[in-house]
């Protein structure tokens, strides 16, 4: 059978076009109908749920109940035709008795009429003939059109420049640990004091140079390095290149623009071709601009000069890329706004717009659309879990959180690579190698590849899902429930990942010849091809057994249908394009006339021929739609041919409000804002002088070593060393008694060349200490106040002389290794806070350490050496390692075993044989020296038997030899191991 509007060939059971939309209600059951009126079914009221075989029947209901047992295919019914539509005596109307249909309609193929018949504006005052100019120009030109360029341009551009200020403060905290870590160096920590006090000059990059070299990093432009250097040695540099990943300020500019664009052009009713697409460029074009100004004017650069001596650094992202990325954003962006203004304008925003669009869409287009978002939506949070994880298992949590503008939607998709069978691609082009590290290659190297396999397992659930939806869509829809369009989708999502590859997961660096990439693998969107033919496949095959033998899980998967599109949506889109839903070849017939038509409604009225029917009371073309309310949408009769629609197709207009309480209301904000600005002005000396003052952050420094919170002092003030040294400076060491200084107070503040200079005192064992903190701005605080970073911590040191058997020291009460100082032989270096210390050697089953105390401040005693003693059960332990490592010597079937303490010399070997030792008399452990792990024995006695040649004959004989068994010895692991001495030995 074929369509009776388009005239295209259809299947038998399809109950709509698949080429213009159109429902297919067979003859009988259309002249049988009835004009449909209110009494439509509800669209509350549910089917029961699916059974083995189901066929497609059209519902009313915005969400479609649970589809019946299959049935006869009935008509709908008819609905009333539109009773305010425009009747033109010299075009007969054909019978209204097709209902609206459930998906989205298409008008039947235009009839021929006059030019005259098209209903135009009221007849204005005669005015001269004016040359007819291009209507997409003209529609260009208006205000209205500029109007909503400027929203998308101004929203997008404010999106990007908001999140990449938040994303700028990770880099605020990534130059504190960088400080951090350079003053870990000796003479580095005071190396910007040197410069200063010896006449030198540097300077460093502000906010704004900051927020757009990460608005440039958020949308994927190139930053490129100049280096340069004079005085020591000319050099400069400008081969480094630098390209991330789309973050969030790219997505904000994508997502701003269409707002923006969004919001006045379903106000304005601007159409989507050819204004919204060359308005899409305009605004793309505007927005590079704009970017590539901003970079070009505010590059981050950093540099110093010491008399002549100079050097510095510039990072810059006024490229061709940046301009490109940002032209392409907002283009995209923008372009989705024109086209959801036009095809979704019944919406308050264009997200709820892109969702009632997603949820109308048929075919491939709409299993795309879901699978995307499905996926997007899985691994988004996954993404986030990670992110947080390995931020937290690095000991700063916040530094991950602040990284999300930079790494989101990265993260997110190559978490998605690796879950589905993918990778991620390292490549470095200077050395000639790469890798490509995958699921199955990190399971068993990586400690942490369980987690992605949990990723892959709920990406196996996550995409049966989607087939399930997309089964149940067929069930209602089964136009495009064939094989022969499973190809489609497999495509539109190769196509995807090799945008996402692009431009959403390269990291790149360059350096002359030498390139540095990581990103998702290119043959990854095969895969990503495949996964999607899977969700054709299985929506084909198994999907409808599954569905009808779990009715109870239904509503899981009945969002996945289609849901009907409002008819007002229909008539709005009709009348910006006439052509919408005509198949290609009417489409090219009607294509010069609708030119024409077009340049003849632009023309003024005056200048029109008047019709020879009377023209309608009303216009045809359609007002923008408002939202749909509540109640199921009622079938209304489609038109018999589609109307001609004007040139823009405006809003109902908007009554004017008086302008007087609007004014009255915004003299008063006006007045609110300056007095606020006033007061936040006035609070913000307050702060600046008291709460974030240097003086403030020095005293809280020294309240929190005096409290015994050093925790909080090291989270004020960097400790400087290593993460492993850092264990004397916990809570735990502050907890003994009279251990911690007291009564802090700051004496003096003072400032020289940029470095502020706090004198502080403090009690400590009766004795007042006076020392010296050295402060410096770093970034700023909740980005308007200062940032004040203590660049001298008051960290003191010990050097403690251990014995060679002692394994741990005891500080406080704290158990400390050699891992936690830096070793030195015997002597171990502990970094500490000022305070009282009890130094030990920890008590063990073989010594017991004498207690030591030791005070910071002290001049010349900076070297503490602690005392041992051997228990009972060392000298035991040692003297059975002694037995049983002479009973060992005494196995050896030679005159004189080989680091043994005793033997028997002899001069011709092939005289004699058969020697056997036995120990007749173990000798005592005389001393014990601790310090030196050494020992020393009395003496004891050995046996050897033999045999000796005498001629021809082999007589027995034996000798015995007495020896001394000095040594030393040494306690790992709670075990006692000794070692002999060479000269102890003596025959």
């Amino acid at each position: 059978m074929s369509c009776p509007n388009c005239g295209k060939p259809t299947d038998k059971e399809s109950r709509f076009c698949g080429f213009c939309g159109s429902p297919l209600t067979p003859p009988q059951a259309a002249e049988a109908a009835e004009p449909a009126t209110s009494d439509a079914a509800p669209a509350d009221t549910a089917q029961e749920a699916p059974t083995e075989a189901i066929t497609s029947a059209p519902v009313t209901a915005s969400t479609p109940a649970t589809p019946t047992a299959p049935t006869t295919p009935t008509a709908p019914a008819a609905s009333a035709p539109v009773p305010d539509a425009p009747a033109a005596s010299a075009a007969p109307v054909a019978p209204q008795n097709q209902p609206t249909q459930q998906f989205q309609t298409a008008p039947a193929a235009p009839q021929e009429q006059p030019t005259q018949q098209f209903p135009t504006a009221a007849p204005a005052a005669p005015a001269p003939q004016q040359t007819a100019t291009n209507p997409t120009v003209a529609a260009l030109t208006k205000p209205e059109s500029i109007a909503t360029m400027g929203a998308g341009l101004g929203i997008g551009l404010a999106a990007a420049l908001v999140l990449a200020l938040l994303g700028s403060i990770a880099f605020f905290f990534a130059g504190d640990n960088l400080e951090g870590t350079l003053s870990d160096i000796p003479g580095m920590s005071s190396v910007s004091n040197m410069l200063t006090d010896s006449g030198g000059d540097y300077n460093t990059p502000n906010i704004l140079q900051i927020v757009i070299t990460v608005l440039v990093m958020g949308i994927s432009g190139s930053l490129n390095m100049t280096t340069g250097a004079s005085g020591f040695s000319d050099y400069s540099d400008n081969g480094t290149h630098l390209c991330l990943p789309v973050g969030l300020p790219g997505i904000a500019l994508m997502l701003g623009a269409a707002f923006g664009i969004y919001m006045l052009a379903r106000k304005h009713a601007v159409h989507f071709k050819w204004t919204g697409v060359i308005g899409s460029g305009i605004v793309g074009l505007l927005s590079g601009l704009v970017i590539v100004v901003l970079a070009a004017a505010l590059p981050l650069s950093a540099g110093g000069s010491y008399g002549p001596f100079s050097a510095s650094v510039s990072l810059s992202g006024a490229s061709f890329r940046t301009f490109f990325m940002a032209f392409v954003l907002a283009g995209l962006g923008a372009l989705a706004g024109y086209a959801l203004a036009q095809y979704a304008p019944d919406s308050g925003n264009v997200f709820t717009a892109g969702w009632r669009w997603a949820h109308r869409v048929r075919g491939f287009v709409r299993t795309f659309v879901e699978a995307v978002a499905m996926y997007g939506a899985l691994f988004l949070v996954l993404g986030l879990i990670a992110l947080i994880a390995v931020a937290a298992s690095a000991g700063n949590v916040l530094a991950g959180v602040l990284l999300i503008p930079l790494l989101l939607p990265a993260l997110p998709f190559i978490l998605h690579s690796m879950a589905s069978l993918g990778g991620i691609s390292a490549a470095f082009s200077g050395s000639g190698s790469g890798i490509t590290f995958t699921l199955f290659k990190l399971t068993g190297h990586f400690q942490y590849a369980w987690a992605l396999w949990l990723c892959f397992v709920l990406f196996v659930v996550a995409t049966l899902y989607i087939a399930l939806r997309a089964s149940a869509r067929n069930m209602y829809d089964q136009y495009y429930a064939k094989w022969e369009n499973t190809w489609k989708a497999p495509v539109a999502m190769m196509a995807f990942w090799l945008v996402v590859e692009f431009a959403f997961t390269s990291f790149a660096a360059y350096y002359d010849s030498y390139k540095v990439s990581l990103t998702v693998p290119l043959w990854y969107c095969f895969v990503a091809g495949i996964w999607m033919f899977a969700i054709e496949a299985l929506a084909l095959s198994f999907g409808p057994t599954v569905i009808t033998s779990l009715p109870g899980l239904w509503r899981m998967f009945v969002g996945g249908t289609v849901q009907q599109t409002p008819q007002n949506v229909v008539d709005y889109v009709k009348a910006c394009d006439p052509q919408f839903g005509m198949p290609k070849a009417v489409r090219t017939a009607t294509a010069v006339p609708t030119v024409q038509m077009q340049q003849t409604m632009a023309q003024p009225a005056s200048a029109q021929p008047a019709p020879t029917q009377p023209a309608p009371t009303q216009t045809v073309a359609p007002t923008a739609p408002v939202a749909p309310t509540a109640s199921a949408p009622q079938p209304i009769a489609a038109p018999a041919s589609p109307a001609p629609a004007p040139v823009a197709p405006a809003a109902p207009a908007v009554e004017q409000k008086p302008l007087s309480p609007k004014a009255k209301k915004t003299i008063m904000i006006g007045g609110i804002v300056a007095i606020a600005i006033i007061a936040l002005g006035i609070i913000y000396g307050v702060l600046s002088s008291t709460v974030f003052s240097a003086k403030s952050v020095a005293e809280s420094y020294v309240s929190a070593l005096a409290g015994g919170d050093y925790d909080k002092a090291s989270s004020i003030a960097d400790p400087q060393i290593g993460k492993d040294q850092r264990k004397l400076l916990s809570n735990s060491v502050a907890k003994v008694d009279s251990a911690t200084i007291s009564n802090p107070h700051v004496d003096s503040v003072k400032t020289s060349n940029g470095t502020t200079t706090v004198a502080v005192s403090y009690t400590l064992d009766g004795t007042t200490i006076n020392e010296t903190l050295s402060l410096n701005k770093s970034g700023t605080r909740f980005l308007i106040f200062p940032n004040w970073q203590i660049t001298t911590p008051l960290v003191k040191s010990v050097n403690v002389t251990v014995p060679d058997c002692a394994e741990a020291l005891t500080v406080n009460k704290v158990a400390v290794t050699a891992k936690n100082a830096e070793k030195n032989g015997n002597v171990w270096r502990l970094r500490l806070y000022p305070g009282m210390y009890s130094i030990a050697a920890k008590s063990t089953d073989y010594i017991s350490g004498e207690s030591t105390t030791f005070r910071t401040g002290k001049q010349n005693e900076s070297t503490v050496e602690v005392t041992v003693k051997a228990t009972s059960k060392l000298e035991s332990d040692l003297e059975g390692a002694l037995n049983a490592k002479l009973d060992k010597c005494a196995e050896s079937t030679k005159a004189s075993p080989a680091s043994c303490p005793f033997g028997y010399n002899i001069y011709d070997d092939d005289e004699y044989r058969n020697f056997a030792w036995s120990i007749s008399k173990y000798p005592e452990i005389n001393d014990i020296d601790l310090e030196n792990g050494s020992f020393t024995t009395k003496s004891g006695k050995a046996k050897l038997t033999y045999e000796w040649q005498i001629g021809d004959e082999w007589k027995p004989s034996d000798t015995s030899d007495t020896f001394h068994a000095n040594g030393s010895f040494a306690i790992k692991d709670g075990k006692v191991t000794i070692t002999f001495d060479d000269d102890g030995y003596y025959y």
